[in-house]
């Protein structure tokens, strides 16, 4: 079971740690922006006006299994390493992961960077209150520079996430849900059937064994993580289990991942979280609906 955590990084040691970078150990932010379809704002947009200096722009519209009827899904080796060489990253690099929302998809790009090996990982805790610092944003019109790199991935971790067929194997079956806590970012309302998904058509409700834990709830204020110790009662409140794997899921594997990054700030990581991927989306497309529970 992968248990790497995601590291959080306040706006003050990200200053400091600019300080340590060498031609060899370069600190590249990376601006993770990416929007609920129902947002008008653009992140490529938003990018090009204004992003933390030096800054490359990550797409998780993009960079994804092609292949797949699902959104973002994790690309292949070869699809992360040709998006990832295409904005000129090294493996040396240490990265600082950051989105305009605060912790929204940020959280959901800097494990994607884990899951394919590289080594320095961070996530900027967070841009809103960066800005309140008033360090330097580049406000100029500019892309992606166009250097470009051969970046080479060594190789996916697979224990990071879980498919669909092992998802519905564990969640199936009452003995094997009792092993795990799986814990949903959805909003309540959705999680429960009450108020309908996003997408048309999808119907809302959660898997068996699933427990909500809609994702404001581990952040405060500017979309801040919350302290460790708050966050640890946060988690127990829906009857977490320390002792336990964690599944964490959402609507299609974004959100899921601030959760992912709230466990591992309050310590809860120990036994191993794994994001399923396809989530709530791919799920509901394809467990049938007896398989598919409205209620608490």
């Amino acid at each position: 079971m992968s248990t790497k955590p995601i590291q959080l990084l306040s706006p003050v040691a990200f200053r400091a740690l600019l300080g340590t970078a060498r031609s060899d150990a370069r600190v590249i932010p990376i601006d993770g922006s990416w929007y609920m379809p129902n947002n008008p704002r653009d992140s490529k947009a938003d990018f090009i006006k204004e992003r933390l200096e030096n800054a490359k722009f990550f797409d998780l519209d993009a960079v994804i299994d092609k292949t797949s009827p699902y959104p973002h899904m994790l690309p292949t080796v070869e699809e992360f390493n040709s998006g990832v060489s295409r904005i000129g990253l090294k493996k040396t690099d240490k990265l600082i992961v950051y989105d305009k929302a605060g912790n929204f998809s940020a959280p959901r790009v800097a494990w994607t960077f884990q899951v394919f090996g590289h080594k320095h990982v961070y996530l900027l805790n967070n841009y809103l209150e960066y800005e309140k610092f008033k360090y330097p944003i580049e406000h100029f019109e500019s892309t992606n520079p166009s250097d470009t790199s051969e970046y080479k991935s060594s190789g996916i971790d697979r224990e990071a996430f879980v498919t669909f067929e092992q998802f519905y194997d564990i969640v199936s079956n009452e003995d094997q849900r009792e092993k795990y806590n799986i814990l949903d970012a959805r909003s309540h309302d959705r999680f429960t059937g009450e108020a309908p998904e996003p997408r048309p058509g999808l119907p809302s409700g959660h898997a068996p064994g699933a427990k909500s834990l809609p994702f404001p709830k581990v952040l405060g204020e500017s979309n801040l993580f919350l302290e460790p110790s708050a966050l640890k009662e946060v988690v127990k409140s829906t009857g977490f289990d320390p002792e336990k794997p964690t599944i964490v899921m959402c609507g299609t594997g974004v959100t899921a991942c601030i959760l992912k990054a709230a466990l591992d700030s309050a310590g809860l990581s120990k036994s191993g979280i794994q994001v399923y991927d396809g989530s709530w989306t791919e799920y509901a497309q394809r467990a049938g609906p007896e398989m598919i529970i409205k209620g608490e």
